[in-house]
């Protein structure tokens, strides 16, 4: 056999690929068109999934397209498929060099399966590379979640370098050293209020409690009452490290041992322990068993736990030690309802109210057991919610209460006046949404219920949980 001339082999390549690409065989461009042409479809359907599927494949046919690997990992991504995800970009790693948008990418999508730990490490590697505020963010967050506080300062501190009048992580920032050192965040709780006014508030009075509290030289009292006020804007995992650290300066101090126990009942971690907060109130009541703090909240452990006789053991006691503290006998009120005796549970709450004839909170009170129990509306629950108003005119929830008490009196008209004026208050009070709602949904108004309905979902559990029944009920 004579051998091929130079110039035959490729002639033979040309004519087979001119005559694929006349039959439209080719196979890399035709899959190229294809797989880009579903990804554009399925993207148009609002099919992430699918356009993710299709951007790979359109990557894997164009090698040198590190793009399109990328926006197929993208897609993966918001379309909550992490594994396809991470495979796609440490594919891409192999070729080409991941940017810090590609390793936070990464990192999220470690997150999204788990774990943690690689997504935090690939999000330090991130930020190394090109300092970001939603990197830190991320970091933050992570070292929050953990409980490591010195190095959620570390990111907090690197989010403001990038964003010095930043009012949140100013305020994140106070916090944090509310905790753990609490006079170095006083500057920082100052800046936060000057930026935003919605942040003035808790900022000022956490600031004006530490304060106050460093006046008595006596670290472990200035770390209790910063947890205190921690426990009251909600931050229970910060106020229960304020509250340890205060033990550990003192372990004599009953009061802290007994608000870290409170403040174990509620941090994260409480679902991980067996008992969590029992073994410090028990300390607590060892080391002073007249301690009002430590008998309150043990009283206040027993009936959560739903042993309302033992709860009303210790708030009794507490009531003997300090006898004319209306929020003490408007517990009792409380635990007297839980264990059913209502007589006696209403008497406790006028008592509360004799006690405190000025402050709208214990007419209040007494409207909600009213109401609750559907006891005597007309003649309890109505006109404790009237002084209520009177005494808080601009409080939605006094509002919402007497509105309330309207509805099962039959008065809807007068009731969703004082719900639109509880909104107009408070345009975020859920149950005020709520009752407007059901009142709408009564007179047929559907389209207006359904409305006030989806603006309960942003409120309390309890509220949720009504809101969703409603929708699930009239609007399926």
């Amino acid at each position: 056999m004579l051998p091929a001339r130079p110039w035959a082999l490729p002639l033979r390549i040309l004519l087979f690929v001119l005559l694929a690409a006349l039959l439209n065989l080719a196979p890399r461009p035709h899959a190229l068109r294809t797989a880009q042409n579903q990804a554009r479809l399925a993207l148009q359907n609002n099919e992430l999934l699918s356009a993710a599927f299709y951007v790979e494949h359109a990557a894997q046919l164009s090698p040198g397209r590190s793009d399109l690997a990328r926006l197929a990992a993208r897609y993966y991504l918001e379309s909550s498929n992490p594994q396809q995800a991470i495979a796609v970009l440490e594919q891409l790693a192999l070729t080409s060099e991941l940017s810090a948008v590609d390793l936070l990418a990464l990192g999220d999508a470690y997150q999204q399966t788990g774990e943690v730990l690689m997504a935090a490490a690939i999000w330090q590697r991130a930020a190394q590379l090109a300092p970001a505020l939603d990197i830190y963010q991320r970091l933050a967050d992570y070292h929050q979640a953990r409980g490591e506080y010195p190095q959620e300062l570390e990111d907090l501190h690197q989010m403001l370098r990038i964003q010095p009048a930043n009012a949140r992580v100013n305020y994140r920032i106070g916090l944090v050293y509310a905790a753990v050192e609490p006079e170095r965040g006083l500057a920082y709780l100052s800046q936060a209020a000057v930026l935003d006014p919605e942040l003035a508030d808790s900022a000022l009075d956490l600031q004006r409690k530490i304060r106050t509290a460093t006046l008595f030289t006596e670290p472990a009292y200035t770390f209790t009452a910063s947890g205190r006020v921690l426990a009251t804007l909600n931050e229970w995992d910060l106020a229960e490290a304020a509250f340890l650290q205060a033990t550990r300066l003192r372990p004599d101090y009953a009061e802290a041992w007994a608000f870290l126990g409170e403040a174990r009942q509620h941090s994260t971690l409480a679902a991980t322990r067996e008992y969590p907060g029992l073994p410090e109130l028990q300390q607590a009541l060892r080391l002073d068993a007249s301690s009002v703090s430590a008998n309150l909240l043990m009283g206040l452990y027993w009936s959560r736990q739903g042993d309302y006789g033992l709860a009303y053991g210790y708030i009794q006691t507490t009531l003997s030690l300090d006898p004319d503290n209306p929020l003490l006998v408007a517990e009792l009120a409380n635990t007297l309802a839980l264990q059913g005796d209502l007589p006696a549970a209403q008497a406790a709450y006028q008592q509360a109210i004799s006690l405190a004839p000025d402050d709208p909170l214990f007419y209040r009170l007494l409207a909600e057991f009213s109401l609750s129990h559907r006891i005597q509306i007309r003649e309890i629950a109505l006109p404790a919610a009237r002084t209520a108003v009177i005494l808080s005119p601009q409080e939605a929830r006094s509002l919402d209460l007497l509105a309330q008490a309207l509805i099962l009196l039959e008065d809807s008209l007068s009731a969703e006046r004082f719900l639109l004026q509880a909104l107009e208050s408070d345009p975020f009070y859920g149950p005020a949404h709520l009752h407007l709602g059901m009142i709408y949904l009564q007179r047929g108004e559907v389209a207006r219920g359904r409305q006030e309905f989806e603006l309960a979902m942003g409120s309390d559990s309890w509220t949720v949980e009504q809101a969703q029944r409603y929708l699930g009920n009239y609007y399926p």
